[in-house]
C-alpha cells in the first residue's frame, strides 16, 4: 500500500487525487474532436469491437470525456456506465453524449469506483483506460471493475519496463515539489494477470505501443 496515499477517495478531497486530470477535460474533447483517440485508446476500441458488442452494457472505469463508450454505443452497444472521480470530466463527457443524441443511453456515476461497487448494474464490457496507472491499490480496483460480471475487460496502462518506471519515479518527485495533486503507478503485468486470471479471465489480446500497453482479457 502506498503510505502517502488515502487508504480510501471517498470525499471531494480525496477524489481530487485520482480525478485531478479533470482540469484538462474541455481540451482533451477538443483533441478527440481533431485528432481521433489515442493510438492505445483506438486499439482498445478496434479489439473489443471486433469481439461483439451489439446489445452490449459498457462500463466504463475513469471514462474521462466518454470516447470509449460514446464509440461503442454508436457500434451498437445497448446502454453504458461512466464512473470517474471527476466533475468536470463527467460534464463534458454528458455535453458530448447528448450532442451525439446519446444521453439517454448512459448513466453517470461521480466517485471512486471501487466506493461505489455495490449499487453497479451488471455489465458486458469493462474498460480502464489509462486508469490503473492513476490509482495506487490495484487489487481492489480490478475486484471492482469485474464485479459486474462482464464477459471482456480492456485495459491500457504504462509498460512496467525500467525505464517507465524511472520516468514515473522522477515525474511523481517533481509533482511533489511542484505540490501537484498529480501521481503515476506502474503496475507490474505480472500482477494484473495474476488478479484477472483468480477470477476465471485470459488475455486475448496484448498489444499497445512503445509506451502503453493494450490488453483485452475474456472471461
Amino acid at each position: 500500500m502506498d503510505r502517502g496515499q488515502p487508504r480510501r477517495f471517498c470525499c471531494e478531497e480525496d477524489l481530487e487525487l485520482i480525478g485531478y486530470d479533470g482540469q484538462d477535460a474541455a481540451d482533451d474533447l477538443a483533441r478527440w474532436q481533431r485528432n481521433g483517440p489515442h493510438p492505445a485508446t483506438q486499439e482498445l476500441i478496434d479489439v473489443i469491437r471486433a469481439q461483439g458488442v451489439e446489445g452490449a452494457t459498457v462500463l466504463d472505469i475513469g471514462a474521462g470525456v466518454g470516447m470509449i463508450h460514446l464509440t461503442l454505443l454508436e457500434e451498437g452497444a445497448a446502454r453504458a456506465i461512466d464512473v470517474d472521480a471527476s466533475k468536470d470530466y463527467l460534464a463534458v463527457a454528458r455535453a458530448e453524449a447528448e450532442r451525439r443524441g446519446l444521453a439517454g443511453r448512459v448513466e453517470y456515476r461521480y466517485g471512486d469506483v471501487v466506493e461505489l461497487v455495490a449499487g453497479l448494474p451488471t455489465a458486458d464490457i469493462v474498460t480502464l483506460d489509462s486508469v490503473i496507472c492513476c490509482y495506487p491499490y490495484l487489487a481492489p480496483l480490478l475486484s471492482a471493475a469485474i464485479s459486474s460480471g462482464p464477459r471482456l475487460v480492456g485495459l491500457t496502462y504504462p509498460h512496467d519496463s525500467w525505464w517507465m518506471r524511472l520516468y514515473m519515479r522522477l515525474y511523481n518527485v517533481r509533482s511533489a515539489l511542484h505540490r501537484w495533486p498529480n501521481h503515476y503507478f506502474i503496475h507490474r503485468r505480472s500482477d494484473v494477470d495474476r488478479l484477472l486470471g483468480d477470477a476465471g479471465f485470459l488475455p486475448i489480446h496484448d498489444g499497445g505501443t512503445r509506451t502503453w500497453r493494450v490488453i483485452v482479457y475474456r472471461r
